[in-house]
Parts: C-alpha cells; structure tokens; sequence
C-alpha cells in the first residue's frame, strides 16, 4: 500500500512538473505563436479576403434595431429561406449595415491564399449565387440571420430590376497582407485618384490631404540614417502622418476609418516595434525629439497638431480591459488626442519626460468605440508571398463598385496585383534573413 501510495504521488508530481514546463515555454514563445492562451496557426500564408456589399437589396426585421442590436449582427451569416443555394467556396453571405441591413458576400482570407488564383472563380460563382436567388423576388422573400431568430422573420426586398443581379453594383473592398513598400505606391494611386489601380480608391473623400511624404520630410532629423528612409519606412510614414493629419476631419458617426482608403488591420505598435523603431533609435535616444516631433514636423502643422483630435460617437461601448491615463474622460467625450496616441504609440512622454506602456490608442479607441476594425488584428501578420518575411495586414477600401457581370474579372484583377505587389517585394529581400521559398 506505501509503495502505491509512492507511486501515485510520483505520478503526481510529474504531471505537475510537464504542465508547469509546458506553460514556461508557452509564456517564452513569441506572441504570433500563442496568443490569448491559444496556439494561432503556423500558417502565415497571405490570404485574400474581398467583402461585397449588395447594398440595392434591403433586410428588414419586424422592428427597428437598437444600437446595440445593430452592433451584434454586423457580421453574422445569412441564410435564405426556401433556397438551396449553390456552391460557396471560401465564402458566405453576412449581414452588413447601413441604413437598413443588407447581404454582404465576404470571401473568407484565412482559406482563400494569395497564389492560389481562386479568387476570379469565387467571383463567379458569387454572382451566379444572386442570379439563382433573384426568383424569389416575386415570392415573399425571407432570410434566417443567424443568431438573430427572435428578431425576424426577415424579409428581402429586391430591387425592381431584381430579376437581373448582373447588373446591379456591388461595393467592395479588399483586406490582404501588403509589404509598406506596395502601400506607398497604392496610398499615393487613391491620392491622385487612379483608374488603373484596382487596389487604390477613385474617390476618397479627402484624396487631397493624403500625405505621401518622402526622404525630404526628414531631412530636418539628422540622426535618422539616409540609408533607412526607404520605401518601407515611407510607407508606414505615410499611412500614420494621414491618420493624425486628417483626425480633426473625423466624422463621429463613421469613425478614423473613413479618413483614408487604406485601414491599417495590424495595430500601428506592432508595424511601429517591426519595421521603424530601431531606425528610430538614434533621433530618439536622447529624448528631446519624440514621434509627435516627427510627424507635426513632416506633415507641416507646426503647433496645430497638437489641438487635433480622433473622433467617435459616443453611446454604446463595448468594456476593454486595457487602461491609460484619461481612459474614462476620452470614450466619454468619445475623442482620442493625437499626441495622447503617438505618445503612446512611441511608449514615452517628452512633456512629462516619462515611459509610458507602449499601446495603439487608436486601435483600443475603435474597439471600444465602433467595431473594432482599425488595428482589429492586433499583432497578426502574414508572409510577403514566396518568403518568411511578414509584413502587416491592410483592408483596401471604397474601390470602384463592381457591376454583377464584372464579379469575376474584378476580383481575379484584385489577386493578379497583390501577387504583382508580393513579386516586387520579394526580389529585393531574398537575400540575408529572410528565406525565399520554392
């Protein structure tokens, strides 16, 4: 009996001693290998994922949504009621919002793979969908919204053209992995509102004001080596001075996201940690020039910037654990102060000559805020294609609508240029760390 007990308490003390090495080692590995407890894939092939808005066609529910009702069901699966459907290859049909609720075909970016060449079939297929549905037009139309049982029955309601979904619009926008390099060149097609570019939007609303900056905007930070301001540190550059440029321009309704065409969906710390800060080191190491210098100096607004300010509706929010100074007073006012965002972003204050915990306000603001978009990815990003180097995660928005009969065309024009995009990237670092596949 003692020696059963020996044994037993033996047995014990080595299940306690795996579990405890096996948490010292997940606690050690990087955060693109666990993340929140949970192992992420080790797949960081980029995907490509394509949201089409079928926005002509309206949803509608026995009553009107709350706010917060509206929140829960941006998303959530569609399901028409008394058809089949068709084939649905790495896609699904969500509800969208806008005024009213309508379908929302996304093609899912974790299954459909950049390379892959699936993408111009999909958009076939997605149309041919709608063209199978449209019949019911004529006959009571209804959809289940999953999740959302209690609040139908939910009826369709076609346009008059209904019987034709080839030549309705569909709204699109595009979310893929993109070396910062590529999002230079496409930030600076939508600022000039390029036609041929199918990543780049015709028609921002503040095309204008879109800061493309170059090796000149630095000259002033003499620490920064001329080496390191390259395409790369230009891209990241420019996305970041057009969101704090542009940031008293906030529509609260509609949040930062709308500022620009291209949303960041890697947060700005993770790209900031990646690809900037140790260009960074020398101009800051001394702590008399800061990241809000940088960017008030290269965008040319002197003092202003300091009174600009990221806007949201204030309202419904949804609680986040993470805090910093003024948490409560700023999702109160619903504003996000552009230097109170930088500073953060850089993990120092000049001004109080203090560190700060490193954060992307502006991504924690839209979370709790809106629906969480900007940054919603956190530190996820996927590999340039044919190499092990990762670069961020970016959503292509207000793209040129797509007529019905162009489905296919349109999104296999949207693969052919993020490979295009990948190629360049990846000929001019296949040498030194980064391996180069196939």
């Amino acid at each position: 009996m003692g020696d059963q007990k020996l044994f037993g308490a033996t047995v014990v003390l080595w299940v306690l001693f795996a579990f405890t090495t096996f948490l010292d080692l997940a606690s050690a590995l990087p955060p693109q290998v666990f993340d929140g407890g949970l192992p992420r894939r080790a797949d960081n092939s980029p995907g490509l994922g394509v949201e089409l808005e079928a926005g002509r066609i309206v949803i509608k529910g026995k009553a009107d949504l709350t706010p917060a009702q509206r929140e829960q069901i941006k998303g959530a699966q569609m399901i028409p009621i008394g058809f089949a459907g068709g084939p649905m290859t790495d896609w699904e049909l969500t509800a969208e919002l806008g005024q009213p609720i309508f379908p929302e075909a996304i093609v899912d970016g974790t299954k459909n793979k950049v390379g892959g060449h699936a993408t111009a079939s999909i958009g076939a297929e997605i149309l041919k969908y709608f063209v199978c549905w449209a019949p019911c037009a004529s006959n009571n139309c209804k959809v289940t919204i999953k999740g959302f049982d209690d609040l139908g029955p939910w009826s369709v309601l076609w346009p008059k053209d209904a019987g034709n979904p080839a030549t309705f619009t569909f709204g699109s926008q595009v979310t893929t992995a993109m070396p910062l390099e590529a999002v230079l060149q496409i930030l600076g097609d939508s600022k000039s509102k390029s036609k041929t570019n199918p990543l780049a939007s015709s028609g921002a609303l503040y095309a204008d004001k879109i800061q493309i900056l170059t090796k000149d905007n630095f000259k002033s930070f003499s620490k920064i080596k001329a080496s390191d301001i390259d395409d790369e540190f230009l891209g990241f550059f420019s996305i970041l001075a057009s969101y704090c440029f542009l940031a008293q321009l906030s529509d609260p309704k509609q949040g930062p996201k709308h500022l620009i065409p291209i949303m960041p969906r890697t947060d700005f710390v993770t790209q900031y940690n990646t690809f900037i800060a140790a260009k960074l080191k020398d101009q800051l190491s001394d702590k008399t020039t800061s990241l809000y210098d940088i960017i008030q100096a290269v965008t040319g607004s002197n003092s202003g910037l300091a009174t600009q300010n990221f806007k949201w509706a204030t309202g419904t929010v949804t609680p986040i654990k993470d805090n910093w100074d003024g948490k409560a007073d700023d999702i109160k006012a619903g504003t996000l102060a552009v230097f109170k965002f930088l500073n953060y972003l850089q993990g120092y204050d000049k001004i109080a000559k203090k560190s700060l915990p490193q954060m992307d306000l502006l991504t924690l603001m839209d979370k709790t805020m809106r629906h969480g978009q900007i940054g919603g990815l956190g530190n996820k990003m996927e590999d340039i294609l044919g190499t092990t180097k990762l670069v961020p995660i970016f959503e292509f928005r207000e793209l040129t609508p797509i007529v019905g009969s162009s489905l296919a065309t349109t999104l296999g024009s949207y693969e052919d240029k993020v490979i295009s995009y990948h190629q360049q990237s990846a000929k001019a670092i296949c040498v030194g760390e980064y391996k180069c596949l196939g």
